[in-house]
């Protein structure tokens, strides 16, 4: 029987306690004397699927030195064999966004930089041939600089806007060795490849880059490997399955390679330490070649190319030696009368949902108790677009439509009775905080007006910065959050991403949500911790505040409109909506476990 030392031959360890698990200890195997038994510290790697691109596009470039929730592509092919796209997205971490398109467009661009900063570089043009013109992105709109010395494409690149450098590539003549170096205004010549290459890939800064793969004529792939100081190249180590048109993220020291034609297109991927190539145990989804990539090599991203069809297609990929327990949103029992339009209070596990549409207006009132649904007693009244606050047991109905749109009513376990009416009657109304402590802010017709309520009457608060329709909601009537919604009224007038603070006498701007924007679910108890889910735009994406920044979490399971959600931002309902009136998912926020050693076992 084969043991570790023969193998690898390095004697295990025999330790009486694990290691500092950390970086440092990843992959490495010891004899841990008080448990007796052999333990590792494997790293875990995972693709994961996420938004994808507005525009379709294969050979496209991308600011590879982005962030994997910051990322932009530009250009490349929206349909075979030659519709060359001038148009650049951004991306947030799970959905992308229209920038400011190029002036030319063009594919098997070099790409470069980050998102607010990017580089363009080369190309081909399917009406007019290879391009030497270059581009600089500033985060809204594109500019012509500096060209390269002369017409090529299907190079590969690294670094920044003010440091960037491209290498390979082709034509004219034979492929190319050359290197240039980008200043921000000049390119300089610099070291030759050892083997020339195209449809290469690169990352890393320009004074540490990598070049990888690409194709070394027709139809051989190359698995090589160089490595860059700012002057020369280095031949490495080579990867294990040569590969063109892939994608390439991530350092000198720790990179990772996915997708690309061997020559058949693959979805394999690859991660280097700096010296050695081994095979992830992760693949894309969908094998894919002449795609683009960025991010780090702990985090990074693909989009774009050919499957061989266009795609638009996004990936992320991650890798790290932390043992995360993923968000989640599951199934819970269906409403026994659909809706949307509605409104609802409580918490994820006891949960009230009222009014509404189902097409016609309804006076339905259920409660949930964290399996299923049950009708209680109706509403005085039907009514839908109404705002609703507090719990299921002492819970609000603020407002709507039809007449009267300034009605309120209270509930209180068991039954509706009406309680003070709105200073200023509208609907698409949004409230928070509780029975006895409400807040009414938002809707129509007074799109930007705040009111709190006291248990039996309404005074006014200060006004919305931004009016709006419907908006999300957190927070209590002295420390609320509002986001999105619908911006009220035209001129100027549109779904909004904005988010705002409320301290109980004034409203003010706080960072925007990560959506284009939307009228969603949403739900959270504090002003701090919120989440905000579905909406028209972006029907299944969830985001969570932690009173700093929106970041993107695991998406609804059913994308839907006019959903209604309460509880917290950890623990949170999101129920009703269109097209699903009935469904109802519960959301379980992820949380990062201690890292712990595998015990290693025989079988």
């Amino acid at each position: 029987m084969s043991n570790y030392e023969s193998i690898h031959g390095t004697r295990v360890k025999y330790l009486t306690s694990d290691p500092t698990l950390d970086s440092s200890t990843e992959g490495q195997v010891w004899y841990n004397s008080t448990s007796g038994a052999n333990k590792a510290l494997v790293q875990i790697k995972a693709t994961l699927s996420s938004g994808s691109l507005s525009t379709a596009r294969a050979g496209l470039a991308a600011g590879g030195s982005s962030p994997q929730t910051v990322g932009i592509v530009f250009g490349g092919t929206s349909a075979y064999p030659n519709t060359d796209t001038n148009a650049t997205e951004e991306y947030n971490g799970f959905n992308w966004a229209n920038g400011g398109n190029l002036n030319l467009a063009r594919t098997y661009m070099a790409g470069f930089g980050t998102q607010t900063a990017a580089v363009g570089a080369g190309g081909y043009d399917h009406g007019n041939g290879d391009k030497s013109e270059v581009e600089e992105y500033n985060g809204s709109t594109w500019s012509e600089v500096t060209d390269l010395p002369g017409n090529q494409r299907s190079q590969g690149a690294a670094g920044t806007q003010t440091a960037g450098l491209v290498f390979g590539g082709d034509p004219p003549g034979p492929i190319r060795t050359q290197s240039l170096e980008y200043d921000g205004t000049n390119w300089t010549s610099s070291g030759t490849l050892n083997t020339g290459r195209k449809y290469l890939a690169g990352c890393g800064i320009q004074t540490l880059a990598l070049a990888v793969g690409g194709s070394v004529g027709t139809p051989v792939r190359s698995a090589a490997t160089e490595e860059y100081n700012g002057s020369s190249w280095t031949s490495g180590n080579s990867f294990t399955e040569g590969r063109s048109a892939l994608a390439c993220f991530g350092a000198q020291t720790h990179a990772v390679i996915a997708g690309g034609s061997s020559p058949g297109i693959v979805n394999s991927i690859e991660e280097y330490d700096g010296i050695n190539w081994t095979t992830s145990p992760a693949t894309l989804a969908t094998a894919t070649r002449y795609l683009a990539g960025f991010g780090s090599g702990t985090a990074g991203a693909v989009a774009g190319g050919g499957a061989p069809g266009i795609t638009g297609a996004t990936e992320e990929y991650n890798s790290n030696i932390n043992a995360f327990t993923p968000a989640v949103w599951s199934a819970g029992g269906n409403l026994g009368t659909g809706r949307y339009g509605h409104a609802g209070a409580g918490t994820q596990s006891a949960a009230l949902a009222f009014g509404g549409e189902t097409p016609s207006t309804t006076a339905n009132t259920e409660e949930y108790n964290g399996t299923s649904w049950a009708e209680q007693n109706n509403l005085p009244y039907a009514k839908q677009k109404l705002g609703g606050a507090g719990v299921q047991t002492a819970a609000l109905s603020i407002g709507g439509t039809p007449l009267p749109p300034n009605s309120v009513e209270e509930y209180n376990g068991s039954s509706w009775t009406a309680g003070g009416a709105l200073g200023t009657g509208r609907y698409d109304v949004t409230g928070a905080g509780t029975q006895t402590a409400g807040l009414a802010f938002g809707g129509l017709q007074d799109s930007d007006a705040t009111e709190e309520y006291d248990g039996s009457s309404w005074t006014n608060g200060g006004n919305l910065t931004t009016g709006r329709r419907k908006p999300g909601s957190a927070g209590t009537q002295t420390a609320a959050l509002g986001f999105g919604g619908y911006k009220w009224p035209p001129p100027g007038g549109g779904l909004t991403n904005e988010t705002e603070n409320y301290n109980g006498t004034s409203w003010t701007v706080a960072p925007a949500t990560l959506s284009n924007a939307r009228q969603g679910g949403s739900a959270g108890a504090t002003s701090s911790a919120a989440i905000f889910f579905g909406g028209q735009n972006v029907p299944t994406a969830t985001e969570q505040y932690n009173g700093t920044s929106w970041s993107s979490t695991t998406a609804l399971g059913t994308g839907r409109e006019e959903i209604f959600g309460c509880g917290t931002s950890s623990l949170s309902i999101g129920f009703g909506g269109f097209p699903s009136p009935a469904a109802t998912e519960e959301f379980t926020e992820g949380s990062a476990a201690v890292v712990t050693a595998s015990t290693l076992t025989t079988s």
